[in-house]
C-alpha cells in the first residue's frame, strides 16, 4: 500500500538528488506520454511513502519478512517508509541472516511489547543509507568495525535499548544527526565510545541510560580536529563507562540542559558533579525492551529539569518532578491499613482506644492521621462528638499493629457505634497515599 505522507518533505535535498533518477521509473504514468514526463509526475512518485507490515519472524528475505520489508522500502521512486509489525510477532527475536539495509529514510517501529534484532554476533544489525528511525526496538548481537548495532548518517533512537553489541569502534555511530531519547545503551563491548557521532554532527541525548559499556568510552565523537560538534546532554544518565572509568571521551561542543547524571568528571570540568545513579541491573521492567530501574534513593529521582517527554522508555507517565534517565521510578511504596471494628472504653470514657494494623511493601516509617466520629442526642439535637489524633508506625512487609487513644476535650463518649478514618499524611515522595474508613463499636473491655 502506498500512502503520501507528508513527513517525505523532511528530505528536500534528497529528492532533488533522485529526481532525475525517478523520471524513467515514471514514464508510464497516465498523466502524461511515455516519451515526456512531467516533473509534476516524478515529484509525485518520488514523495510517495510506503508503509509495510512484517508478517514473519524470519531473518532471511522470505516475503513478510523484515529483511523483504527493508527491499520495498528501496524501491526506486519511493521517498521512504514506515515498517511495522504484526501484533503476533510482539516479544519476538529476529535473528539477521545479513545487515539490514535501509538504503532509503526509513522508520522501524516495533509493537508494545517490542521486538529485538539480533546480528546473531556475525555481523552489523542495520545499515542505514541516509536518515534511520528505530522505535520501540532491542539491538543486539551486533559484530562490526564501526556502529556494530546501527550506523546511519542521521539516526533517531526512540523507545530503544541498545545492548551486547560488540566491536573495536562504537556500537552506535550517526556522522550527521543523532538522536537518543528515551532508550538505553548498555552492555556493549567497544573499543572507542559506546554512542559516537561524527566531526560536525548535531546530536541531543535526551531522558536517556548509557551505562556498563567498556572498555571504551560511554559517549564522544569519532575525532576532535577541525570538528565543529554541537552535542545536547538533556536529563540523561551517563555511567559506569570505560575501563578505566570514562563516559565521555570529552566534553567538547557539550551544552547541558535539565540535570544530568553522570559519575565521574570526564563530560564536564564543573557543570556535573559526579555522583552514582544507583542503577540496577538491565532487566525487563515493563515496556518493549530492557531498562535499568532507580531506586528512590538515586540522585536522578525527581531532579529531572525542563523535562520535555511525557513518559519514559516504557511509556510509564512521567510526573511533574520527572526523573533523570530512560527510567522513571514508579515502585510506590504501598501501605494497607485496617481499622478494627472493636473499640475499647476506658472506665472513665474519657479516651477509646483505637486500633487497627498497617502492611507497607518496604520496610518506611509512616505517619498516621486519626479521627473518631461518635453521633450522640442531646435534647432533641444530635452532636457529632469527635477526636483526632496521628502517630506514627514502623511499617514493614510483616503486618504490623497500632493503637493511638482517642481523647476528647469536651464531653464523653458512649457505648455504641461509631465511625473511625486512619490516613496516611505527610509520608516520603516514593509513598503512595492511604488510607482506611469504617464503621466501629465502643464498648467497655471485658473483665
Amino acid at each position: 500500500m502506498h500512502t503520501f505522507n507528508a513527513r517525505a518533505s523532511r528530505w528536500p535535498l534528497a529528492l532533488t538528488f533522485l529526481g532525475v533518477a525517478a523520471i524513467a521509473a515514471c514514464a508510464d504514468e497516465p498523466v502524461a506520454p511515455r516519451s515526456s514526463p512531467t516533473i509534476a509526475s516524478a515529484t509525485r512518485a518520488l514523495r510517495e511513502e510506503i508503509h509495510v507490515t512484517v508478517t514473519n519472524g524470519s531473518g532471511g528475505g522470505e516475503v513478510g519478512s523484515l529483511q523483504w520489508a527493508v527491499s520495498q522500502v528501496n524501491e526506486p521512486g519511493n521517498a521512504g517508509g514506515v515498517i511495522t509489525f504484526d501484533a503476533s510477532l510482539e516479544g519476538d527475536t529476529i535473528t539477521l541472516d545479513a545487515p539490514l539495509q535501509a538504503q532509503r529514510p526509513v522508520e522501524i517501529i516495533g509493537p508494545a511489547k517490542g521486538i529485538t534484532l539480533s546480528g546473531n554476533d556475525q555481523h552489523r544489525v542495520i545499515n542505514g543509507g541516509t536518515s534511520l528511525t528505530l522505535r520501540n526496538l532491542t539491538l543486539t548481537k551486533g559484530n562490526a568495525d564501526l556502529g556494530s548495532a546501527v550506523l546511519a548518517p542521521g539516526l533517531s533512537l526512540y523507545n530503544t535499548t541498545v545492548q551486547d553489541n560488540r566491536g573495536p569502534a562504537s556500537a552506535v555511530y550517526a556522522n550527521d544527526l543523532l538522536r537518543v531519547v528515551n532508550s538505553t545503551v548498555s552492555r556493549n563491548v567497544v573499543g572507542r565510545p559506546a554512542v559516537e557521532y561524527g566531526p560536525y554532527a548535531q546530536v541531543t541525548i535526551d531522558n536517556s541510560t548509557i551505562a556498563y559499556n567498556a572498555p571504551g568510552a560511554g559517549f564522544g565523537p569519532i575525532s576532535l580536529p577541525g570538528a565543529y560538534i554541537q552535542v545536547t546532554l538533556r536529563n540523561s544518565i551517563l555511567a559506569h563507562n570505560g575501563s578505566p572509568l570514562r563516559n565521555c571521551s570529552t566534553y567538547a561542543g557539550l551544552s547541558y540542559q535539565g540535570t544530568n547524571v553522570v559519575n565521574d568528571w570526564s563530560c564536564a570540568d564543573a557543570a556535573i558533579t559526579p555522583s552514582d545513579p544507583q542503577l540496577m541491573p538491565l532487566a525487563y521492567n515493563g515496556g518493549p525492551n530492557m531498562t535499568h530501574a532507580i531506586p528512590h534513593t538515586s540522585p536522578a529521582y525527581n531532579t529531572g529539569a525542563e523535562c520535555s517527554q511525557t513518559t519514559d522508555q516504557r511509556y510509564v507517565t512521567r510526573d511533574a518532578k520527572c526523573d533523570v534517565g530512560a527510567f522513571e521510578f514508579n515502585d510506590f511504596t504501598k501501605v494497607t491499613i485496617t481499622i478494627d471494628a472493636n473499640v475499647r472504653l476506658d472506665d472513665s470514657r474519657t479516651f477509646a482506644l483505637l486500633t487497627g494494623t498497617m502492611k507497607c511493601t518496604r520496610d518506611e516509617t509512616i505517619p498516621l492521621a486519626l479521627e473518631m466520629h461518635q453521633d450522640q442526642r442531646v435534647g432533641k439535637t444530635v452532636v457529632d462528638v469527635h477526636a483526632a489524633a496521628t502517630t506514627q508506625v514502623a511499617c514493614s512487609p510483616t503486618t504490623t499493629t497500632w493503637a493511638r487513644k482517642m481523647f476528647l476535650t469536651e464531653g464523653a463518649w458512649q457505648t455504641g457505634a461509631a465511625r473511625a478514618t486512619a490516613n496516611t499524611f505527610n509520608t516520603a515522595e516514593w509513598v503512595a497515599p492511604a488510607g482506611a474508613a469504617g464503621a466501629v463499636k465502643i464498648a467497655f473491655p471485658r473483665k
